[in-house]
């Protein structure tokens, strides 16, 4: 019998992640783990040393589409002016959760914002610093008073939350460019940002 390697392990974790994303998009909130290696493909042996309970799984997905939203920010130039950058990187905020938005939306973790950065959950952290890096080169350009960081990031992350992305997509039919262009401008007027 084949013993099963350190990449066909990531693969199927990969799997059943996308997994956890294709039952939740379709409103399969409570699956159990035999269910969500169904909608993977892969052995229920093999998602149960994945993921012990559906709660397991829920919370890789979510962790997991923080970390794309890091990521996807991360990329955005730090190099580039700091209005801009605000700007693109709300535009690629609105793009992140439109795509697993819909998905997200049904998983709520029950520790605030502040609550896990104090606990020093990684992808918090990193999401927290990414942001708090923009909106210090903002104070330094003048262009928003010098914030409280931690209480700015909650603002911001509040307002482009998920389901507000989701709401105003399906609900509003509005386009992502005209959700960016309103939750932009939310958080530049709660933060006293001069665009």
């Amino acid at each position: 019998m084949p013993v099963n390697t350190r990449s066909d392990a990531q693969r199927s974790r990969v799997l059943l992640v996308d997994a956890v994303q294709s039952l939740l998009r379709t409103g399969r909130i409570g699956f159990s783990i035999p269910e969500l290696a169904a909608a993977a493909g892969v052995g229920v042996a093999t998602a149960y040393r994945h993921f012990p309970t559906p709660q397991d799984a829920l919370q890789a997905f979510h962790r997991r589409a923080i970390e794309q939203l890091v990521e996807a920010l991360a990329a955005v130039d730090a190099g580039a002016d700091p209005v801009d950058r605000f700007h693109r990187c709300c535009h690629t905020w609105v793009e992140q959760a439109a795509q697993w938005g819909p998905a997200v939306r049904y998983i709520r973790s029950s520790k605030g914002f502040i609550e896990r950065l104090a606990a020093g959950d990684e992808s918090i952290t990193a999401l927290h610093d990414i942001l708090t890096e923009i909106l210090k080169s903002l104070a330094r350009q003048g262009r928003t008073p010098e914030p409280d960081l931690t209480y700015a990031v909650l603002l911001w992350i509040t307002i482009f939350d998920e389901r507000v992305v989701y709401d105003l997509i399906e609900h509003r039919h509005w386009t992502t460019a005209e959700v960016t262009d309103h939750l932009t401008r939310a958080v530049a007027g709660a933060l006293g940002i001069t665009l």
